[in-house]
């Protein structure tokens, strides 16, 4: 998705300067039972409004296996990768929110998400990681969103020997469709 930037004659006002606004939602941060920190809306939001970004530090796909193998399980920060396939091959994003960040860090991941990632351009190639409503929510529920897929992606599935021999963090979603683990890259790993 491109939204109208410095290239283009409209005004600031632009219908299609939707992420350039900032954070329009009224959210709030709270104490999750099982998840810790996570974020609930203030408002019924219709679907497809914007939420936020999830903000960060770009870094490259070698700093972000480094980052990842640094982390503790423990660890209540998540390196996003937004895999683009293109006819040239795939565009990965790596965004990791650890020292710059919005209120798109406290958004916990579920197998059964609210809210969707799609990459956005504005002004450079970099896309911002975008989160929108995917369906209707009422005030006062949870904000979440599927850390291992973008819009259209395929989930991922787990076999038992991956589970067991790679130290995946247990899902705490409580979704009914729950794959039991947090995504990850894995091609962050292969050598």
């Amino acid at each position: 998705m491109v939204e109208c930037n410095t290239n283009c004659s409209c005004s600031k006002t632009c219908v299609n300067r939707v992420v350039q606004g900032g954070v329009k939602v009224r959210v709030e941060l709270f104490w999750t039972v099982s998840k810790g920190i996570g974020v609930r809306t203030l408002e019924d939001l219709d679907p497809s409004a914007f939420v936020c970004e999830y903000a960060g530090e770009i870094i490259s796909s070698d700093e972000a296996r480094k980052r990842s193998l640094a982390q503790q399980k423990e660890d209540m920060n998540y390196i996003i990768t937004v895999n683009e396939h293109c006819k040239s091959g795939v565009i990965k994003t790596h965004v990791d929110p650890r020292n710059f960040g919005n209120v798109g860090r406290f958004l916990n991941h579920s197998c059964d998400p609210n809210l969707t990632m799609l990459p956005v351009r504005v002004d450079t190639e970099i896309p911002l990681l975008c989160l929108f409503a995917n369906r209707k929510i009422s005030s006062g529920e949870e904000l979440n969103f599927h850390y291992g897929l973008s819009s259209g992606e395929e989930r991922t599935v787990y076999s038992d020997i991956d589970r067991k021999e790679s130290g995946l963090i247990p899902c705490n979603c409580g979704s009914q469709s729950c794959q039991g683990y947090l995504p990850f890259d894995k091609t962050l790993f292969d050598d």
